[in-house]
């Protein structure tokens, strides 16, 4: 009997090289994680630092992705679509938006965004489960929805269009709304803001399957109507609001944060007083690109009254520099 794999749907923890495989396998998957230090992967962290973003970005639109290995033969994906769900912590997002690969690539315009308001404070331990009327009824639209996308997914693609009425509108939506804003309200994170169009065709288009998942009929069957194209917009402005929050956070002065891991690093340990080599050795990380990069921070830093140092000559006439910690930052 010939061999039978069930088909994957989701994967978290996967290098580069595995998911090449795996989208080969099954066409289509949903990378999800509660941590996404999966994309620690993707930067280099298994390959001498050297980023590997090419499927990520390619899976973003179907693509068609070759990967030729002398280890192994050629593979090709003709369209390779990947879902990317990531809920992760505020220092995986800091390295994310602030990781030069990552923007330069147009990988995090790629994402959208959502900061929920914390409710630490307001929660409640015994709190009401989801009724399972809901749960059954998310749960048969999830299948539905999957058995559609595994029947379309082999096939020649389908196209989505909108009724002329509605085509009308999105036309003037862009040109009345969202490109006058990558000068104003986007105009520092316009990588984003250069597929927020995108983003709202997206949208339409699973409101509109879901839809019709939900009447019985076909999506093609159908044109996308205004109704759609408003909860489109409505979804869309959400997170365009976060994207802009989002980019802000990202813009703060990459000197700052070195000086703040630096501060960090002297609280957690309770230094008092300490050369400046020794300390340059507990802060090293992909921050600091060599001493002379972390010596600009002790400048920062002496410029700001956080440290004094003094220097003296060593044995072999080297230059030693002491730095003494300003008291006031424990209190």
């Amino acid at each position: 009997m010939p061999p039978s794999n069930f088909r994957r749907i989701a994967v978290d923890d996967v290098t580069p090289e595995s998911l090449v495989n795996l989208l080969e396998e099954n066409g289509t998957l949903l990378m999800i994680s509660d941590e996404a230090g999966m994309l620690g992967n993707f930067s280099g962290r298994y390959s001498n630092n050297i980023p590997n973003l090419d499927l990520l970005l390619k899976s973003w639109n179907g693509e068609t992705y070759i990967s030729d290995r002398a280890t192994r033969a050629s593979i090709v994906l003709k369209k390779p679509y990947m879902s990317i769900c990531l809920a992760c912590q505020p220092y995986m997002f800091d390295s994310m938006i602030n990781n030069p690969v990552f923007r330069g690539s147009g990988l995090i315009a790629r994402f959208l965004y959502c900061f929920p308001v914390s409710n630490i404070g307001h929660r409640k331990y015994d709190t009401q489960a989801v009724p399972e009327t809901v749960a059954e009824n998310y749960k048969r639209l999830i299948y539905k929805l999957l058995g559609k996308k595994f029947a379309y997914h082999d096939e020649k693609e389908l196209y989505l269009h909108f009724d002329e009425k509605t085509y009308g509108e999105f036309v003037d939506y862009y040109n009345r709304r969202i490109e006058p804003m990558l000068l104003t309200d986007m105009a520092f994170c316009k990588d984003w803001g250069g597929k927020y169009h995108g983003e709202l065709l997206r949208l339409c288009g699973i409101i509109h399957c879901i839809k019709c998942a939900l009447n019985g009929i076909e999506p093609v069957e159908s044109r996308v109507t205004l109704d759609t194209f408003c909860n489109a917009i409505e979804i869309g402005e959400y997170f365009r609001e976060q994207a802009i929050y989002a980019y802000s956070l990202g813009d703060v002065d990459l000197g700052t944060i070195k000086a703040e891991r630096v501060i960090n690093k002297i609280h957690s340990k309770h230094i008092t007083s300490i050369r400046q080599n020794d300390l340059y050795k507990l802060c090293r990380c992909t921050l600091f690109k060599n001493a002379a990069d972390f010596a600009e921070t002790m400048d920062m830093l002496e410029e700001y009254r956080y440290i004094v140092r003094n220097t003296s000559k060593g044995t072999n006439n080297k230059t030693i520099t002491d730095v003494i910690i300003n008291p006031n930052i424990y209190r």
